[in-house]
């Protein structure tokens, strides 16, 4: 027994897990809830109104016949005022001792309240006119008539009332559950039409495979929010698209990097094992050695890149002179090129990791240097309105096309122009020098020169962050 209970728990709950099926349930019983608190208030609401309406029709009898009473006695009394009304059954005068001196229905001999002083009124509910079950809603009135006090009882049948509240119940009994299954089977099929668009976005979600990212999730024409959770998976699609093509190209550029200084290494071993002779140190020396070390260097900076992509730039914060760093990379490169070495420099301090800051200068600087003409220009700028350092190298090279000056800083560019050809570059270099700079909270220039070439640089806040 218990057994089959919790698999028609488990068959329930596997058919719930859709979310029209949810929807349907929630919408459905949400109904059931409202409709029978409504049925509820309806038939509590009805039963008060018509007892209310029973007091009034027996409160203005009671007082019509009260006063007629009070002026002109028990013959004053006629047909009239003793026949039966909507809301108005049996009316009795009881005189002071409990004996019923006139009534509108001889069936009923019991009276049905009490003898009351004149001047009291009195409403009685569930009031007995003889022995029977018969319920009455009465209204007793004391009243000073020239026979003596006398009371008059008018009351008004409960079973109508009864009756009529049964009756609206039955009907809504009947009533309202078609009204809720009317109500889940459109939810049902509405929800169902609603959804549509979310199980052909499923659908073609389900095509798409790692191979085939051009392919598109359809947009319905609804503006509401399935439109717009299609149009944000076409966007991550987008996303992931550009990331998939970019991680291609890294991994084939990567490739290709790598390859051409190890295929060098590789092959002069291979000839040094097959002829069983030693390497020349010329070869050592102006080969490999280069190789070996280009190699070296683009594998860390593939390991710096790497790390930035995972959890930033690791920095070691301290105060730094900027302009000792500017000096410094000035005179390093007036000492290695034979191109004019030019700096303007200002004192300026920032907060930030001194070694990174000069390996993001050093490379643009050995960018600038392999690519001027005959000057390469070092200049610094200190903004106080705005709190920043900037630093920018200026070169009288053939510049940046200023189609290409957005994508400079991505990894393994290379511009087709002969500044990036054959200039012996991984296409690392600017890349490195943008995460460096975007950890510093900084901004990376890259702009053409006044006279000609590139002006390439960074801006970094100049107080503590």
């Amino acid at each position: 027994m218990r057994r089959r209970l919790t698999a028609a728990i488990l068959r329930i709950r596997q058919r719930l897990q859709p979310v029209r099926a949810r929807l349907t349930v929630v919408a459905t019983g949400l109904m059931t809830v409202g409709l029978l608190f409504a049925a509820i208030l309806i038939l509590v609401t009805l039963h008060q109104l018509l007892l209310r309406a029973a007091d009034a029709a027996t409160h203005a009898r009671a007082a019509q016949i009260g006063q007629v009473l009070s002026t002109e006695g028990l013959r004053g009394v006629d047909a009239p005022l003793l026949a039966t009304a909507h809301n108005v059954t049996l009316i009795q005068v009881i005189d002071s001792h409990g004996v019923i001196q006139l009534t509108n229905d001889e069936r009923f001999g019991r009276p049905m309240a009490r003898p009351m002083p004149p001047g009291e009124r009195s409403t009685l509910h569930g009031t007995h006119g003889d022995a029977t079950d018969e319920e009455f809603q009465a209204t007793a009135l004391g009243v000073a008539s020239p026979q003596g006090p006398m009371t008059v009882v008018v009351g008004a049948a409960e079973s109508p009332i009864n009756w009529t509240v049964l009756i609206v119940a039955i009907l809504c009994c009947i009533v309202f559950p078609v009204i809720v299954i009317l109500m889940a089977v459109l939810t049902h099929h509405f929800v169902g039409r609603t959804l549509r668009p979310v199980m052909a976005i499923v659908h073609r979600v389900g095509d798409i495979t790692g191979g085939d990212l051009d392919q598109r999730v359809p947009v319905p024409n609804t503006d509401d929010e399935i439109a717009t959770l299609a149009r944000t998976m076409n966007a991550m699609l987008d996303r992931i698209e550009s990331a998939r093509a970019q991680q291609l190209q890294f991994v084939g550029d990567a490739s290709h990097e790598l390859n051409s200084p190890l295929t060098t290494l590789v092959g002069l071993l291979d000839l040094a094992r097959t002829k069983n002779t030693a390497i020349e140190p010329a070869t050592i020396e102006t080969v490999m050695l280069p190789d070996a070390l280009r190699l070296q260097q683009m594998v860390a900076d593939l390991l710096l890149l790497a790390r930035a992509d995972e959890r930033g730039v690791p920095l070691r914060v301290g105060d730094v002179d900027l302009d000792d760093i500017v000096s410094a990379e000035a005179t390093r490169l007036a000492a290695l090129s034979p191109h004019t070495v030019e700096a303007h420099i200002v004192a300026a301090r920032v907060r930030g990791d001194g070694e990174k800051l000069t390996r993001a200068l050093r490379n643009i600087a050995d960018n600038a240097g392999r690519h001027a003409m005959s000057t390469v220009t070092f200049t610094m700028a200190v903004d106080s309105h705005d709190a920043t350092v900037t630093i920018t190298v200026t070169d009288d090279g053939d510049g940046i096309p200023d189609d290409d000056k957005h994508r400079v800083t991505e990894r393994f560019v290379r511009l087709e122009s002969a500044r990036d050809r054959g200039s012996g570059g991984s296409g690392l270099g600017l890349a490195i020098v943008a995460e460096i700079v975007r950890a510093h909270h900084g901004g990376i220039l890259i702009a053409d020169a006044p006279e000609g070439g590139a002006t390439v640089g960074f801006t970094l806040p100049s107080e503590a962050r």
